[in-house]
Order: C-alpha cells, then structure tokens, then sequence
C-alpha cells in the first residue's frame, strides 16, 4: 500500500498539472450568486466535456504510467521503492507482466477512475476501488487485489 501511495503522489501532481490547469480552465465557467449586502458568491461550475475529459486523462494517465512499468519489469516508482514487484501467478522469476495482464490489472485498478465524471457513479467507483486495494488485508494466502485476481498476477517481496 506504500508502493500505491508513493505512486500516487508522483501521479497526482503530474494529474493536477495537466487537468488543473489546461483541462478544467477550458471547461469552468463561474457562476455569480448575489448573498445580499453587496456580498457576491462566485462558483467555478465544470461542464459535462469537462468533466469527462477529465475522467478519460486521468484514466489514460494513470494506465499508461501503471502499463508501461509493470509490462517492463513488474515495478513502478513506488514499487521500486518497496522493493516489491508484480509477477505473472505462476512465474515467480520472471520480471515483468504481458500485456493482457497488465491492461486487465489496469482495467480494474483505474477503470473506475472513468465513473467520476458523475457524482453517484464517483461514490460507487470509489468504494470498488476502497474494497480492491484493502482486499490484500484479508486474501489468504497470497494476499491478492481484485486486479491481482483478474489479471492473474501478485505482488513479491524482492
């Protein structure tokens, strides 16, 4: 889970960057609301593109760090840092995942990230994504994510 946080961080300020301050001035408008007493409210509304674009970057920014990484030698940033790396079940010695693997991992790890683009969808998208990475504390006995188990990978102390 340090490996995800770390990764995470390297991710979110590249992330900001690109949709906080090219994508989201492109689709925010402000919406002024009077309060009375000559105060003024100014509200930043994001419009449905823009919210969906923001949805498919983050997405495909995400993936394409994860894919690129995990396909070469089974290690991102994070992981590296662990000194932990995610192996084909089965292939312990092998570094690296194929291809199928990794965007089936990708799939179930960031996909939801493609919901949050709409409030109720967001909620459901970000307790999948809560019970995924909490599902290694109780999977005996290899300790496995739900993208572990649908790509058919898992995670080795080095």
């Amino acid at each position: 889970m340090v490996a995800r946080l770390i990764d995470g961080v390297i991710l979110g300020v590249v992330v900001y960057l690109l949709i906080g301050n090219l994508i989201s001035g492109a689709f925010t408008t402000t919406t002024s609301t009077d309060l009375g007493g000559g105060i003024t409210l100014d509200l930043p509304t994001v419009s449905f593109a823009g919210l969906l674009i923001q949805a498919v970057v983050t997405f495909l920014l995400y993936g394409a760090y994860e894919f690129f990484q995990i396909s070469r030698d089974g290690q991102t940033i994070g992981k590296k840092v662990m000194k932990i790396r995610i192996v084909k079940l089965g292939h312990p010695a092998q570094g690296g995942v194929d291809a199928e693997s990794a965007i089936k991992r990708i799939g179930v790890l960031w996909g939801p990230q493609l919901l949050s683009f709409n409030l109720i969808l967001n909620f459901i998208g970000g307790v999948f994504s809560l019970l995924n990475v909490l599902w290694p504390l109780w999977d005996k006995p290899l300790q496995q994510a739900i993208h572990d188990k649908v790509a058919g990978t898992v995670v080795v102390k080095l």
